[in-house]
């Protein structure tokens, strides 16, 4: 396996534009308002994958993450037609789809012989749909990226291709385009959505992310395995329902690989569930107190029916400093509508059993489930306060396409009135897309907002409230600047 190179010479700051012309740039977009002080700032896992698995086929690449490195829309415009790419790669969550067509259109004004393609979480839900909405797309990509990026970039006519009559380098431009899974295309005036392309089921096999085409960060994220087993009604679940997973000492490699060349603060494993299978996170905490590795903090996603306190602490004795709970309600009715599988009883045993251990805590809750009323939102606040964890996130249900709350809402079920079709809309903090019968958007927000107030304040924590209003600020703004709009 080819590895990307280790750590470059730049390691504070912004990386420096390169102006050498590349073959592919890869690019994550950031909403203009929130480019100056938002708080997430951590090199992208989809990014440094493609980039380091078209390279190591040949391709000469680069990253534009305008969210990581601040840009705003000129800036992010700038930086990619500097590198004078024959293809762009776009990856975009729901909410920001339109951004990054902003961004296309202007790249395209700009180069308009360059090949725009767009993926990620939006374009995997409505593949056929994202390229009829955004014309100025040549391709959309659906599912795991890497191979059908590939693919596409070796179709792409070269220079040097020999000289044949115009119809039948069409005609064979067609058919390699036709022959690749996972691709969205337009052909004379339609468009051609293939057949899916199967999850990649060796992850041992792709080349650690190309970091060293960001600049330094603080957090560095590693997949150990990809895809959810579980069919909760809110989730879009981009990388599949078959979960796959890296064998243990392979995912520690590239945890020693980060740790000697990025020397970062924290690493954040990104899977869906890292304690799904207990035999393998144990493998894996082993190997790492084996290599020495244990004194690297790290963060992983867990869920409060598959862990014990035994796996627990040996997480805490390989480094783990905190766990992630997706806890959605404190509501046991409308936790069986979300078909969440998890039980007020287990919530809150895996919370006091992370506590025992010394684990932080972060917990995660979504307000506007289907059939939710104030009393029942309400119980989740309650919740959240009795818990009292290290960090709360206070979310309000988003009807992401693909989900079964989209299905709902587009048929009027489950108490919901679809506010938006706007896609900037999407957004589960500052969003305005869903209401209920029964809690309009209004009384939503309200209770969003008195969510992070109560959470705090019932448990005595004034200042760690001062400090998540402060990191949080850009956000918190908008949200009382809509509160007080409505009031």
């Amino acid at each position: 396996m080819n590895r990307p190179p280790d750590k470059p010479s730049h390691l504070f700051g912004r990386i420096s534009p390169d102006p050498s012309p590349c073959d592919i740039v890869f690019v994550k977009v950031s909403p203009e308002e929130i480019v100056q002080g938002a708080w997430y700032r951590m090199p992208l896992l989809g990014l440094g994958y493609l980039a380091a698995y078209l390279r190591e086929k040949g391709a000469a690449v680069a990253i534009v993450d305008a969210l990581f490195d601040r840009l705003t829309l000129k800036e992010t415009v700038e930086r990619i037609v500097s590198r004078r790419p024959a293809m762009v790669g776009f990856t975009a969550m729901t909410h920001e789809v339109k951004r990054a067509t902003q961004v296309a259109r202007e790249v395209h004004r700009r180069l308009p012989e360059a090949i725009l393609v767009v993926g990620g979480p939006h374009a995997t839900a409505l593949p056929r749909q994202t390229l009829e909405e955004f014309e100025v797309f040549n391709y959309a990509v659906f599912g795991e990226g890497e191979m059908t990026v590939h693919e596409l970039w070796l179709a792409q006519p070269r220079n040097n291709a020999p000289t044949v009559p115009h119809t039948a380098l069409e005609n064979e431009a067609q058919a390699r385009l036709k022959a690749i899974p996972g691709l969205v295309w337009r052909r004379e005036g339609e468009i051609v959505e293939n057949d899916s392309r199967g999850w990649i089921g060796d992850l041992d096999a792709l080349p650690f992310p190309a970091w060293d085409l960001y600049g330094r960060a603080d957090v560095y994220q590693i997949f150990a395995s990809r895809g959810c087993p579980f069919d909760c009604i809110f989730c879009m679940r981009v990388l599949g329902e078959q979960v796959r997973f890296r064998s243990p000492g392979h995912v520690v490699d590239e945890f020693e690989w980060v740790v000697r060349n990025w020397e970062p603060e924290r690493i954040d494993f990104s899977d869906e569930t890292f304690t799904l299978r207990r035999r393998w996170v144990f493998e894996i905490c082993d190997e790492l107190i084996r290599r020495g590795l244990h004194t690297t903090p790290w963060f992983c996603n867990g869920r409060v029916n598959v862990v014990d306190e035994e796996l627990l602490r040996r997480m805490r004795e390989a480094g783990c400093v905190r766990i992630g709970f997706g806890i959605e309600s404190g509501n046991a009715q409308i936790l069986e509508r979300a078909h969440k599988g998890t039980t007020i009883a287990q919530i809150e045993s895996a919370v006091a059993a992370c506590k025992r251990v010394g684990l932080e805590t972060e917990a995660f809750y979504i307000l506007g489930f289907p059939g939710e009323t104030k009393e029942t939102a309400l119980d989740t606040l309650r919740l959240a306060a009795r818990l009292n964890t290290t960090t709360a996130a206070f979310g309000i249900m988003v009807p992401y396409p693909g989900t079964e709350v989209a299905e709902m809402a587009a048929r009027g079920e489950g108490g919901y009135r679809l506010l938006s079709r706007d896609w900037s809309d999407f957004d589960k903090h500052l969003g305005n897309a869903l209401e209920l019968e029964t809690l309009t958007r209004q009384e939503l927000e309200r209770l969003q907002a008195l969510a992070y107030l109560w959470f705090y304040v019932r448990n005595f924590r004034v200042r760690d409230l001062a400090s998540f209003i402060w990191e949080k600020r850009k956000a918190a703004w908008r949200l009382a600047g809509k509160l007080v709009g409505k009031a």
